[in-house]
């Protein structure tokens, strides 16, 4: 049937006879182009395997240093997250006071800048598993976003800063206001005439009466009821000793018939200073404090302002 052989002698060993084995021609073919693809599939196993051992030990090698790195990339961000933490407390602390200060205070400041407080932290956990080079890039974005919302506390920060100056500010306005109101008696005793209109003690026609009339003892110490600087000291017609006080803001305090001056102009008081004592000077009819605000140049009942009712 096969007209061509190859003929292979095989001798087992120097004693024995030799053999013969007839290999048909096409069957060698096949057996050496098979021979040859197993050989060429073993070469490219070999190059694939020691191209990645290679890569395999570039990575083992580089992987002690890139640990370092991730550490402390790691060890930064949770750094930042403890700050991101705490400032956002701290601000929401901030936020909280400037709110109860402003409802106090009964003024609406505004709110030009809102404060978004919900800044969250990592947005996912790290795969470590990944290779280096995309850990290091995940690591550098989540600092990123890390030093993001620092910039957003910092600026909440700022807002809630502004807001808190706008309110000291209104309320040292509010204090200087307070200091300058006289907001507490001159003198303790009892009131003989009031402010308004009154029948005269001494013409017995009705005329306004721009001030109080508080009788107590003679000499019987008359303090100031706000802060303020003397712009008159001395005498005034009917009205004997007087004393006038300059408080600012438009508050103005006038004291008559004072028996003994005790501050001179251009002098500083502060409320409950001793400034004068009651007396009798004057046209009086008997011993009494004439005591008047004006505010702006009007004459105004001075209980409106006295706190101590």
């Amino acid at each position: 049937m096969f007209k061509r052989y190859f003929t292979l002698i095989v001798v087992p060993d120097a004693t024995s006879e030799f053999k013969q084995i007839k290999v048909p021609y096409f069957l060698t073919r096949g057996i050496l182009l098979l021979t040859g693809v197993v050989v060429l599939a073993i070469s490219g196993m070999s190059y694939y395997m020691l191209a990645h051992y290679k890569n395999m030990k570039e990575l083992v090698t580089a992987l002690p240093e890139f640990r370092k790195n991730t550490s402390s990339q790691k060890e930064l961000i949770d750094r930042y997250e403890r700050d991101i933490s705490e400032l956002r407390q701290m601000v929401s602390r901030l936020k909280l006071v400037n709110a109860k200060l402003m409802l106090m205070a009964g003024v609406e400041l505004g709110s030009d800048s809102p404060v978004n407080l919900a800044i969250g932290g990592l947005d996912e956990k790290l795969d470590l598993s990944i290779l280096p080079d995309d850990l290091q890039q995940g690591l550098e974005e989540n600092i990123e976003n890390k030093i993001a919302s620092l910039d957003s506390l910092r600026d909440a920060a700022t807002d809630q800063e502004e807001v808190s100056q706008r309110i000291m500010e209104f309320f040292q306005d509010q204090q200087t206001l307070l200091d300058s109101t006289p907001s507490i008696w001159p003198v303790k005793g009892w009131i003989t005439s009031g402010f308004g209109t009154r029948k005269s003690p001494f013409t017995g026609k009705r005329s306004m009466h721009y001030g109080l009339d508080i009788a107590t003892k003679s000499g019987t110490a008359i303090i100031a009821p706000a802060n303020g600087i003397v712009s008159y000291s001395g005498k005034k017609g009917a009205f004997g000793n007087v004393l006038v006080i300059d408080h600012g803001n438009g508050f103005v305090t006038f004291y008559g018939h004072c028996k003994k001056l005790l501050k001179k102009v251009g002098n500083k008081v502060k409320r409950g200073d001793i400034i004068a004592q009651v007396g009798n000077t004057g046209r009086s009819t008997g011993s009494h404090l004439h005591y008047e605000v004006r505010v702006k140049g009007v004459a105004e009942n001075p209980t409106k302002y006295i706190l101590d009712m």
